[in-house]
C-alpha cells in the first residue's frame, strides 16, 4: 500500500571533479546539481537529482530550486507516488518548461513508489535488473597530446567505447582522433560528440576526414533546432547521426523521426522531464528503428535512474553514466561504475543508501 506525499525538500550540492570534462559549449570543473528529498506519510522517502545544465534546459541551480519549492511542491502536494500520469499532469499545468527540475521530482516519486512496493524502478518501468551496463566515457575537447592521454587511460580503464569531443577545432580534433585510433587499437569502439560545433558544411567536411577512424557515431553535429540540417547530413556520410540537444520531448523526437533527421537519439532525464515521459520518446523510437542512448553526468543518483531506464528499455542500446567517475566524492552508495560497466546493487526503488548528512556539506 502507498502513502502519499506529505514533504518535498530540494536541497543545493557542489561537487568538484576530479576528471573534468570540456565541450564546445562548456568546461565543467564542478558538477552543480539539486538533490530532491520526497517524504510519504509513511515515512519512506525517495531521491531525485538534476544537475544544472543551462545550456541546454535553461535552468540555473537557483532556478531549479526555486520552481520546486514555490512551484512543483505544492503542485504533487498529497499525490500518490505511484500515480506518475497525474504527477506529469500537475507540474506541466503548474509550470511550462523546467525539466530538470520535473525530471528531480518524478525520479524521487520512482524511487518512492519502489521503496513502497518493494520493487525496483526498472519493474515500475516494465523491465527489470538485467546486469551491468556498458557505458563509455568521454574524451574532453584539449591539444591533442591530452585528448590522447585520455583516451588511452579511458581505454585502459575497461571502457570499451569512447566518445570524442569535437566542435572547437576541426583540424586539432581530426588530427587527435587519428591519433586516439592508433594508440586505443582497432578493438576501441569511438563516437564523436560536437555538442552543435559545427554548420552543415562544416559538419560534411569533418566527416568526410575521420570516417577512415571506423567511426560508430556522430551526436548533435550541428544546432538544436537544425533537423533539416541533419537530416541532409544523414545523406551526406555513411557515419550515424545521433541526436541530443535537438530532443527533449516526445513531441521532438515525433519530429525527427518525420524528417528523418536521425539514425539515433540521446534520451537525457533532464531534457525529457524525468523517466515517464524518457520511456515515451524511447517508446517513439523503438516503433520508428530509431536506436537510443541514455546519457548522464550526475552522481549515483541520476545516473542509477537511467540505468534504470536502460535496464527497461531494450531500444536504448548505448549508455554514457560520467558522473561517478569524474567526481571528487559521491553521496550514495549502491551503484558504481567499474571496468566500463555500470552496476547497480539489487533493491527497492533506484537501490540507493543515501547519505543525507552531505547535502549540507558537499558544497566543496
Amino acid at each position: 500500500m502507498s502513502a502519499n506525499v506529505v514533504r518535498v525538500t530540494a536541497h543545493p550540492l557542489r561537487i568538484g571533479m576530479t576528471d573534468p570534462l570540456a565541450t564546445s559549449l562548456k568546461a565543467y570543473e564542478a558538477l552543480d546539481s539539486v538533490i530532491v528529498r520526497i517524504e510519504a506519510a509513511d515515512g519512506t522517502a525517495g531521491y531525485g537529482e538534476a544537475r544544472e545544465c543551462v545550456h541546454i534546459t535553461g535552468e540555473t541551480q537557483p532556478g531549479v530550486i526555486a520552481a520546486i519549492e514555490t512551484v512543483l511542491s505544492p503542485a504533487i502536494a498529497g499525490l500518490d507516488p505511484f500515480d506518475l500520469c497525474e504527477a506529469h499532469r500537475r507540474m506541466d499545468a503548474a509550470i511550462a518548461g523546467n525539466s530538470a527540475a520535473k525530471s528531480a521530482i518524478d525520479i524521487a516519486l520512482h524511487d518512492l513508489a519502489g521503496k513502497q512496493s518493494g520493487l525496483a524502478v526498472s519493474r515500475l518501468l516494465g523491465g527489470g535488473p538485467r546486469g551491468p551496463i556498458a557505458s563509455s566515457k568521454a574524451v574532453s575537447v584539449a591539444s591533442a597530446d591530452r585528448m590522447v592521454a585520455q583516451a588511452r587511460r579511458f581505454a585502459d580503464a575497461g571502457f570499451g567505447t569512447l566518445k570524442i569531443k569535437t566542435g572547437v577545432d576541426a583540424a586539432a580534433e581530426i588530427a587527435a582522433i587519428g591519433l586516439i585510433r592508433e594508440s586505443v587499437g582497432p578493438d576501441i569502439a569511438l563516437k564523436l560528440d560536437a555538442n552543435q560545433g559545427w554548420l552543415l558544411h562544416q559538419a560534411s567536411r569533418f566527416l568526410e576526414a575521420v570516417e577512415r577512424f571506423d567511426i560508430l557515431m556522430v551526436e548533435q553535429p550541428l544546432p538544436a533546432w537544425d533537423f533539416a540540417g541533419a537530416a541532409q547530413l544523414r545523406s551526406r556520410t555513411t557515419i550515424p547521426v545521433m541526436l541530443d540537444e535537438g530532443v527533449h520531448s516526445p513531441r521532438d523526437a515525433l519530429r525527427a523521426v518525420d524528417m528523418a533527421a536521425a539514425d539515433l537519439i540521446n534520451v537525457k532525464l533532464l531534457k525529457s522531464g524525468g523517466l515517464k515521459p524518457a520511456t515515451e520518446i524511447a517508446a517513439i523510437c523503438a516503433t520508428a528503428g530509431i536506436t537510443c542512448q541514455v546519457g548522464t553526468l550526475d552522481t549515483s543518483i541520476g545516473s542509477a535512474a537511467a540505468v534504470h531506464l536502460v535496464h527497461a528499455c531494450p531500444v536504448i542500446a548505448h549508455a554514457e553514466i560520467n558522473g561517478p567517475t569524474r567526481i571528487a566524492f559521491d553521496i550514495a552508495t549502491g551503484f558504481r561504475v567499474r571496468n566500463g560497466y555500470a552496476i547497480l546493487d539489487d533493491g527497492p526503488g533506484l537501490g540507493l543508501s543515501v547519505d543525507e548528512a552531505a547535502f549540507a556539506g558537499a558544497n566543496t
